[in-house]
């Protein structure tokens, strides 16, 4: 990608622009939470048990790590639980740290043992720590990394309603050679009806599947595929871009919320053209924010694209404006920066890009920790 500057040269970035996190109010039951509740105490007790129990094994993977891929022997990661919580996960090394061939490829990363530990998740026996201090639970929504933040439409964010698991209605159910929208949808599924039998049966069935190791990784891989965003919501569907590169957005009534062109310029970088439809009139500002969601997430699918531009001369409409830049969309040379080392490219066939924004993952250090919701009656979703 052609870069011929960075934004804001010698001024100092006022903010990191990136994807807003899409956030709405949910409530857990009554009997839920004093479920969650009482949960935590048998959680507490079972994971000290596994502990102790697993201390003579943890040690000999240890030995085996150490043998195999050197210090050290826990790998450890932020990850998001409940309420958008932050924690470090700890699990035993699978990997090397860089391959011998010099590549940072997971397959070539990956070692016979580290395999092994994944195909009889033995790697996710450090992680009862986690469950013992309380950031996550034996049953729930699997824990995913920070730089997803911002990519889960409002109904998506429904899995951080509860705590993370170690197994969950997922994990049981295809594990990672499920797709991202069908695991997620699993997830709410499991909000809804989270309960002492749903819990009971997750955790029969985790025995069978880990027994069966299947689905430890998706189709071709050694883990599972990035998440690129949702394809659909609830409220809307995303159709395109077409091969003209016209797409269109439309709410369940099958109004036209936002449409548009999309053309790949180079590897990497889109070029937009944004209107509103007579679905967005009187919208509230969340439907506009999914909208451009799915947007982000069909052109990382379509295109593989990290950047996303509006073509030079693109005045969008005030409303339609106030979205662009709560999903991370600013001017060449403002004193901000995207979530990435790379520079924006400041420059199209045509001319000035109206608006740039970043749509991958943002790099080590960029990624935003979600501030906890406070007030126990909100919960996020």
């Amino acid at each position: 990608m052609t870069q011929s500057g960075a934004p804001g040269r010698g001024r100092r970035a006022r903010a990191i622009v990136g994807p807003i996190q899409h956030l709405t109010p949910i409530r857990l039951s009554p009997a839920q939470q004093t479920y969650l509740r009482r949960r935590r105490r048998a959680d507490a007790v079972l994971a000290g048990l596994g502990l102790a129990v697993s201390a003579l094994p943890m040690l000999v993977i240890s030995a085996g790590v150490m043998a195999t891929m050197g210090r050290p022997v826990l790998f450890t990661q932020e990850r998001v639980t409940q309420d958008g919580r932050i924690f470090r996960l700890r699990k035993f090394r699978s990997m090397r740290a860089v391959a011998p061939d010099g590549s940072d490829d997971d397959a070539a990363r990956l070692v016979p043992f580290g395999r092994l530990l994944r195909e009889t998740s033995l790697d996710e026996l450090p992680s009862l720590f986690n469950v013992l201090r309380g950031d996550m639970s034996l049953v729930g929504p699997r824990p995913l990394t920070t730089d997803y933040i911002g990519r889960f439409s409002a109904e998506q964010f429904a899995r951080h309603t509860v705590p993370a698991g170690l197994t969950g209605y997922s994990q049981v159910h295809g594990r990672n050679s499920l797709a991202w929208d069908d695991r997620l949808t699993m997830d709410q599924e499991y909000v809804r009806r989270i309960g002492s039998d749903l819990d009971l049966r997750i955790l029969i069935d985790t025995v069978i599947a880990v027994l069966r190791r299947d689905g430890v990784t998706d189709e071709g891989g050694v883990s599972m595929a990035d998440f690129p965003g949702p394809q659909s919501t609830t409220d809307l569907e995303l159709h395109g871009p077409e091969d003209d590169g016209t797409w269109v957005c439309r709410d369940r009534e099958e109004r036209i919320v936002l449409e548009g062109t999309a053309a790949l310029l180079e590897p990497g970088l889109v070029e937009l053209t944004i209107r509103l439809g007579p679905g967005a009139e009187g919208a509230a500002d969340t439907l506009l924010d999914e909208a451009l969601l799915l947007l982000a997430s069909r052109l990382r699918v379509v295109h593989e694209a990290e950047w996303a531009c509006l073509a030079p001369g693109e005045e969008p409409a005030p409303e339609l404006a106030a979205s662009l830049a709560r999903n991370g969309y600013a001017a060449p040379g403002a004193a901000v920066r995207h979530p990435t080392a790379d520079l924006p490219p400041t420059t199209v066939p045509d001319g000035t890009p109206a608006l740039i924004a970043f749509l991958g993952l943002p790099e080590e250090g960029f990624a935003r920790p979600l501030q906890p919701v406070r007030d126990s009656e909100e919960r996020t979703s």
